[in-house]
């Protein structure tokens, strides 16, 4: 079998890497407010970084704990996690970020890190 050319390989690879970051999910660097169910007050604000991928979601905790949501049913919005729990993603932060309301808890993704950061107690 015939080798290609140098050139073209590297133009083939040339093309892998410029193409690559495109096919990468969509990562950023935010901050996590963690609310035990039925609670109004924070039990954790910390960093996290949330990643959307084919609306699969994964949330990356800094106290390492993540969270894995797959996309289920027809409704937009409606998600399970890795234990087959339902888990529901709302609006309620309008463009500062999104809610999900999990089994025991609800995690609230706020896009900025630094809005509001050190307000709420238990950080």
């Amino acid at each position: 079998m015939r080798q290609p050319h140098p050139w073209i390989t590297a133009t083939v690879m040339l093309l892998v890497s410029v193409l690559a970051p495109s096919v990468v999910a969509d990562t950023v660097d935010a901050r996590c407010d963690i609310y035990p169910r039925g609670e109004d007050h924070a039990s954790a604000v910390l960093p996290c970084t949330f990643s959307q991928r084919q609306g699969y979601i994964h949330i990356y905790r800094s106290d390492g704990v993540h969270h894995f949501l797959s996309p289920t049913g027809e409704a937009v919005g409606n998600f399970v996690d890795d234990d087959g729990h339902a888990v529901y993603r709302q609006s309620g932060l309008g463009p500062a970020g999104l809610i999900f309301r999990m089994k025991d808890i609800s995690v609230y993704v706020y896009w900025d890190p630094a809005i509001g950061a050190g307000s709420e107690s238990g950080a």
